[in-house]
């Protein structure tokens, strides 16, 4: 089985990335686990809703772009 975590924005934490990788070490008995990692819409602090509503779709996209579908009839 495979399973992929796509994410918005580069972790900058180290501990948090400490615990990704001893939980994907843990996992690979059952699993191979991908994470990816996109970048995330520059944009100015104050954004009024619609101009959030535009970063997101944006986003929303990038996501869709990496998202693989399997139909199985």
């Amino acid at each position: 089985m495979n399973i992929s975590v796509i994410s918005v924005g580069k972790l900058k934490e180290k501990y948090l990335k400490l615990g990704i990788d001893e939980f994907a070490k843990r996992l690979s008995k059952y699993c191979k686990l991908d994470m990816i990692e996109l970048d995330d819409e520059k944009c100015p602090e104050n954004l009024s809703e619609k101009d959030m509503l535009i970063v997101k779709d944006k986003e929303g996209k990038k996501i869709l772009n990496k998202v693989k579908i399997i139909v199985m009839l």
